[in-house]
């Protein structure tokens, strides 16, 4: 069987139509017309380029494409190397990585450096020997720190150069009831000085019985967590009982609980993209978590969310309470909102990571 985390970015990949991907080099890239989401386009083998308001300014192949940058002027593409291309296409530079030994990752909150996952050649992603490297294109990169425990598969679920930290989230995709369901789970986290490497806070979640058809005892209290992009907090979302705890990091203090499920932060990370109820009853809201004040609500389930660099815009993939349609919805920092459009796919695609 292959490992979760693998199994999650064949999920994403297989989203992308195959076609011929065409680049060229660029020494002075051209600056976007604002910031930029990638929309699939429904017509063809190609990641549309969209504006916040909905216009769309441009496409790009969606053949290898993958990971934008937060405000989407540039974005990787797979090959033999991991390429970095900007919005019209050109060719910015190579990530100093090897794309056979390299895991789940994210782009820094500076939009030019890129933290992920590295794991030794023969070296399994769970066997607890990956390490956190950051790196830009055309530069050397470098391993900041061991990070990740056997048995679990670490990604990094935030990654700020402003804090100077990074959150790495380690995930299982275990059955429940045994045989049944599965669900993906956070098993630790660990909060890694980019600096020194070291790792400044670290906590492990319950698991018990992973419903393995060996296993007995009881099921832990299972969490997927959520990482604000400042590296500043995470929401444990308990799995079943439909409850999230907002925990400050390094202090590990808990500062609020929600009822529902956390999808993502704001930029600056004081709202959170909610969802509540369930089935035809199910509901978005972005909420100040701090004062739990509801400054937006409409019916549906957020699958993504993406959070706009230095404001308090959010952009959500929600799909209808039926989950027979799906729509492109932003909401700024008052309330105010408008669809940009109607798509199945939408990049960058900050699915709940808790990886």
């Amino acid at each position: 069987m292959r490992p979760p985390l693998l199994l999650i970015a064949l999920a994403l990949s297989a989203c992308q139509p195959q076609a011929a991907a065409q680049a060229t080099p660029s020494s002075s890239p051209s600056p976007p017309p604002g910031d930029l989401v990638y929309v699939q386009d429904p017509n063809g083998p190609r990641m549309l380029e969209m504006d916040w308001s909905g216009k769309v300014h441009g496409s790009t192949s969606a053949q290898g494409f993958s990971t934008p940058s937060p405000d989407g002027s540039r974005y990787l593409r797979s090959t033999d190397r991991i390429m970095v291309e900007d919005w019209r296409g050109h060719t910015l530079g190579a990530l100093d990585a090897d794309p056979s030994s390299y895991g789940l990752g994210t782009w820094a909150d500076d939009g030019q450096h890129f933290c992920g996952i590295v794991i030794p050649r023969g070296s399994g992603p769970d066997a607890g020997t990956a390490s956190l490297w950051i790196g830009a294109p055309g530069e050397t990169g470098r391993i900041v720190a061991a990070v990740g425990k056997p048995g679990s598969e670490p990604g990094v679920a935030a990654c700020s150069i402003k804090n100077n930290r990074a959150i790495v989230a380690s995930g299982l995709f275990p059955h429940w009831p045994p045989g049944g369901t599965r669900y993906l789970i956070t098993a630790d986290i660990q909060l890694v000085n980019l600096t020194t490497g070291a790792i400044e806070f670290e906590r492990a979640y319950p698991l018990g019985n992973l419903g393995g058809q060996a296993e007995t005892g009881t099921r832990g209290d299972w969490v997927l967590i959520a990482a604000s992009p400042d590296g500043r907090y995470v929401a444990e979302n308990n799995v079943f009982n439909g409850t999230a705890v907002i925990r400050e990091v390094p202090s590990g203090k808990a500062a609020a609980t929600l009822h529902g499920s956390v999808r993502g932060f704001s930029w600056d990370g004081s709202m959170v993209v909610l969802d509540t109820g369930g089935g035809r009853f199910a509901e978005v809201q972005v909420t100040t978590w701090s004062d739990q004040k509801v400054v937006w609500h409409g019916p549906g389930v957020a699958q993504t969310m993406l959070a706009r660099p230095n404001s308090k815009d959010i952009l959500m993939g929600v799909n209808s309470p039926s989950g027979d349609s799906s729509s492109l919805i932003a909401v700024d920092g008052d309330g105010h909102s408008h669809v940009l459009g109607y798509a199945s796919v939408s990049w960058p695609c900050p699915c709940p990571i808790g990886l």
